[in-house]
């Protein structure tokens, strides 16, 4: 959303000076607050200029930092990108290929990084891991959701005669102003992670804090504040941007210790979106 590619991106250069930032005592502690939010389109921000869309707390956020234009994600699928953000590298290096292959920890993080380094990592939301019960770098996971029976979307991989799957039409149908499944989880996710920050407002010990809101992945269902909000506007649903796919085939290198680089900065906080469903 905000930085995903230059999350992703990262040289050798860069690893050495992160991995001296860790080895040097920081005279103040300094935290991290990385928001991501699921299947958000990177122009639908009014800070990106759309013409209808209101998000004025994310219009704020990059007013005081940057905003990363040539961002990418690193798969299609949910699944892959998440576990591909969390050990900066490319789907193929970590054989997250897929939704049936969810991240279980044996890659390194930059969770695990910022961890044995002595800051305080937790997440508070979705995932899409395999489960709680793998060591995926935090110390503690908040209101989790890790991918169905810790196996995925195994379904996905059949390439001949795959069995009808309707859940997703069904989630679709299920759309325009009311509540869900998925807005309440997300409200749930807000006050943990606000209460979670507010705990530690006067403590000296620096913590990394991954909060995770499943909206506005499906079903397409807002909030009556906020689907009024648009009830009078008049939508160009023509297909908007330019699709055309280009392939970046250089070393992108890690961003774990990009990561452990900005627990230097007095607050940071990089916001992403998964890309996938």
């Amino acid at each position: 959303m905000l930085c995903v590619r230059f999350m992703a991106t990262g040289s050798r250069r860069s690893i050495r000076r992160s991995d001296a930032i860790l080895s040097t005592p920081s005279p103040k502690p300094k935290n991290l607050l990385v928001i991501c939010s699921d299947e958000h389109r990177r122009d639908a921000m009014g800070c990106a200029g759309h013409p209808h869309v209101l998000t004025p707390n994310l219009d704020r956020l990059a007013a005081r930092g940057t905003r990363f234009t040539n961002a990418y994600t690193a798969s299609p699928m949910c699944v892959p990108t998440r576990a591909a953000l969390a050990c900066g590298r490319h789907v193929h290096q970590i054989g997250h290929w897929d939704s049936a292959t969810p991240y279980d920890g044996s890659t390194r993080s930059w969770m695990h990084r910022l961890r044995d380094a002595g800051i305080h990592t937790a997440s508070i939301g979705k995932l899409h891991f395999r489960s709680t019960d793998d060591d995926n770098g935090f110390l503690e996971e908040i209101l989790p959701m890790h991918v169905v029976g810790g196996v995925g979307w195994a379904i996905g991989l059949l390439r001949e005669d795959p069995p009808p799957y309707d859940v997703a039409s069904e989630l679709a149908v299920d759309s325009g102003r009311g509540e869900s499944s998925y807005t309440a989880y997300d409200r749930a996710i807000t006050n943990a992670a606000t209460d979670w920050i507010g705990a530690r407002a006067h403590t000296d010990e620096p913590w990394a804090a991954f909060v995770s809101l499943v909206s506005p992945h499906y079903p397409l269902t807002a909030l009556a504040d906020y689907f009024d909000l648009y009830a009078d506007r008049d939508f160009d649903l023509a297909v908007q941007g330019d699709l055309k796919v280009e392939f970046l085939g250089r070393d992108r290198g890690q961003n774990a210790d990009y990561m452990a680089e900005m627990i230097t900065a007095p607050y940071s906080i990089p916001g992403v979106s998964d890309g996938g469903a």
